[in-house]
């Protein structure tokens, strides 16, 4: 199609952005407590907390005040 990723035309956000952004950042947040890749000869899984979580745009901002206020807060992520 000939829209963009953030919105209908160059410019435009769609308008729920907001919320796509939000629950992109819980939903990095969760995965890697979760995901189990013992199938993968690669990985080993769940990652459970051993993880570097990265945001390096606004997309991801959120994720920061998610994993200090929602995760460390309860014990969880404590060395992310």
């Amino acid at each position: 199609t000939k829209e963009k990723i953030y919105g209908p035309d160059a410019g435009t956000d769609y308008e729920d952005n907001q919320l796509r952004f939000s629950l992109l950042c819980q939903a990095a947040l969760e995965v890697p407590r979760i995901l189990d890749l013992n199938n993968n000869p690669h990985f080993s899984g769940p990652y459970g907390e051993d993880v570097v979580l990265v945001c390096n745009d606004w997309h991801t901002g959120l994720l920061a005040c998610y994993l200090k206020s929602n995760y460390q807060s309860n014990g969880i992520y404590r060395t992310a």
